[in-house]
């Protein structure tokens, strides 16, 4: 078995709101593939995101608004909070995921991890590669 790939601590990292829900809510392997990305590279997020996983918290999972503030001032403790100004691209055949892409887009991500087909589709967007949890996992974390 091939040694992980080593990746610089500069490595950008958007982290879509699927895989945002699976760590917080089922805590399994997305949760160790967000905690390993969380030390050692750098999070981006937007409040498109943190709007939407705020609300399928509420509507989707139940969560009461004291446990989803909580969960959202860590999200924000771990990522750096942007607003795209580039243009919202049109590259997924989901419309709000066009707003995650913009995300990654606008800070020239090195990874976008998503569990959304539409997306991981896409495979790669201005160096920008979209990948799995597992994928990612398997590349440089196992």
């Amino acid at each position: 078995m091939e040694a992980p790939l080593r990746l610089p601590a500069s490595t950008s990292v958007v982290f879509d709101t699927n895989v945002l829900i699976s760590t917080f809510v089922f805590s399994g392997f997305a949760a160790e593939v967000y905690n390993h990305c969380a030390l050692f590279f750098e999070l981006y997020t937007s409040e498109w995101i943190l709007s939407e996983f705020d609300e399928k918290m509420d509507h989707k999972f139940r969560y009461l608004l004291e446990q989803r503030k909580r969960i959202i001032s860590a999200i924000r403790e771990r990522h750096i909070v942007v607003a795209p100004t580039n243009d919202l691209p049109t590259d997924s055949r989901d419309p709000d995921d066009n707003n995650v892409l913009q995300v990654a887009l606008f800070i020239k991500a090195n990874f976008l991890i998503t569990g959304d087909r539409d997306l991981l589709d896409l495979e790669i967007i201005d160096n920008t590669e979209i990948v799995s949890p597992r994928i990612f996992f398997e590349r440089f974390m196992s």
